[in-house]
């Protein structure tokens, strides 16, 4: 039986969202390449916020009855999805947060290169990286 919440089920609600790279990767631009690199980057920040913010609520499991079994195995997987510190929701936050600090990074990369602030404001958007 598969669990459902809306129109999507919770497992198809996390395949949707990209796996986080594992270990730790080196980005190496210049001046050639930054604006390209923060443009790739600053798309899939965008696509996986979308993705998020349209899936999220999926990811919360509804009891199938009003069991204990039901309503504590509910809490179980919700917890573990979205509530818990470390649950998949959270790692999401925190994959898109580290993007962002790639962003901020590749901002000042752009400044030190000499592009100016018109440039970077075309990639990066009029708002500051954070």
């Amino acid at each position: 039986m598969e669990e459902t919440t809306g129109s999507l089920s919770w497992a198809q609600a996390l395949a949707s969202i990209p796996e986080a790279p594992a270990g730790a990767a080196t980005l190496k631009v210049n001046h050639d390449n930054v604006l390209a690199a923060a443009k790739i980057i600053q798309t899939q920040i965008d696509a996986l916020n979308d993705t998020f913010a349209t899936h999220s609520r999926s990811l919360m499991i509804e009891p199938t009855a009003e069991d204990p079994v039901s309503v504590d195995a509910a809490s179980a997987w919700n917890f573990r999805l979205v509530l818990a510190d470390d649950s998949y929701a959270a790692r999401i936050t925190d994959y898109v947060t580290s993007l962002r600090n790639i962003m901020s990074q590749l901002q000042n990369s752009a400044k030190t290169y000499g592009f100016n602030d018109q440039d970077i404001a075309a990639v990066f958007g009029t708002t500051t990286v954070a």
